[in-house]
């Protein structure tokens, strides 16, 4: 066997347009009953596939028809908005904590709620372009010779957008959209990142370049990167301290950093307390802190413990429903598929993780109105 086919038999890939859904599934991903979802394919003119269970013929979803139908609703009022664009960074400084996979799978909850939500992928490993689908690495040759489609590949990344350092590209050149139009839009990341600290260094404003960048886009006064028409905007950032990550979080509204259940996890989000202190005091703007805790395993006392000590340590910034340690989250990913997405998903997993984007929901909307 050669290596050519050595690579053809490791290298795999998801297929997002190929995934279907029974109706159970699709009306728990939108949050309605399986009537509503029936009645509401009526009314968007949809055609849902049939498939042969038995003698029955059951209607089969795609994740196509399950974001259009999330689109739908939005914008007949089904769903209430924050009434302003959001931008949302999720980081920590430490790693394992579950940041890649909470902004992923929370970012494909904003859109079947019918947001039209962006990721951007701050992190040169390219961890969220992977989840979603792409290869960071490898070129649009190397993926042909292992039998994968070349669009794949990533060809852009913000540094071509913040036009600092990188040949300039537009939105159009460097968007990615796994899951067709109304999904989860995504801005991938790639190894050539790794000089983009270097360059923000250099660039005037160098604290604020990226919120600037993002303001101006937000106002669709960039031509060649408009992001007006976004609700939601979702930075995923190396868990080090770099220009970018700082710049990333100077840019957000709130902050998600999913915290595990150790006193090393504590320390780092005690740090980044610290430093969005020294933000608002250096700034006049600090991010709102939506702690996240992760990998929490059920009916350990030292678990508990911990769980009480982080709402002691920071009040109020502790979502109630923790991310539970599961081996869904191994399975889902060798499966390609998130696990917001994930069929066999269970309530400690897809449950828990719906849970979590509810009160985040809940505590975006609860801040916007008092800032009115």
């Amino acid at each position: 066997m050669g290596d050519n086919e050595i690579e053809l038999d490791l290298y795999t890939w998801t297929d997002f347009q190929e995934i279907t859904f029974p109706p159970q599934f699709a009306a728990d991903c939108l949050q309605v009953s399986t009537q509503t979802l029936k009645m509401l394919e009526k009314d968007a003119g949809l055609n849902i596939a049939r498939v042969a269970r038995g003698s029955v013929q059951i209607r089969s979803y795609t994740l196509d028809d399950l974001f259009t139908l999330a689109a739908y609703r939005r914008d007949r009022g089904h769903v209430k908005g924050f009434g302003r664009p959001i931008t949302l960074s999720t980081f920590v400084q430490k790693g394992g904590t579950s940041k890649t996979t909470t902004t992923c799978n929370l970012a494909i909850l904003f859109a079947l709620r019918g947001f039209k939500t962006l990721v951007i992928d701050n992190d040169p490993q390219g961890d969220a372009s992977s989840m979603f689908g792409y290869d960071p690495d490898l070129t649009p040759e190397e993926l042909q010779e292992v039998g994968a489609p070349t669009d794949l590949a990533v060809n852009g990344h913000i540094g071509n957008l913040l036009q600092i350092g990188y040949q300039p590209m537009s939105l159009n050149e460097v968007v990615k959209m796994p899951f067709g139009e109304h999904g989860p839009h995504l801005i991938p990341a790639e190894s050539l990142m790794d000089d983009l600290d270097s360059f923000l260094r250099t660039a005037n404003g160098s604290d604020f370049r990226y919120s600037l960048f993002i303001e101006q886009a937000r106002s669709g006064l960039l031509a060649h990167c408009d992001l007006s028409d976004y609700d939601i905007i979702i930075m995923d950032n190396a868990p080090s301290n770099t220009m970018l990550t700082r710049n990333a979080i100077v840019a957000a509204d709130f902050l998600i950093s999913p915290v595990r259940m150790d006193k090393f996890s504590y320390r780092s989000l005690a740090r980044l307390a610290e430093r969005l202190t020294a933000f608002a005091r250096d700034f006049q703007r600090s991010a709102e802190i939506i702690v996240i805790p992760s990998m929490y395993v059920k009916n350990r006392p030292r678990q508990q413990r911990n769980m009480a000590k982080l709402a002691t340590l920071f009040p109020g910034k502790v979502v109630e429903t923790p991310l539970y340690q599961s081996e869904d989250y191994d399975k889902s990913l060798e499966d390609g598929v998130p696990i917001a997405l994930w069929k066999p998903g269970s309530e400690n997993s897809l449950g828990a993780m719906r849970d979590v984007f509810k009160e985040v929901i809940a505590r975006i909307q609860k801040k916007v109105e008092a800032r009115k």
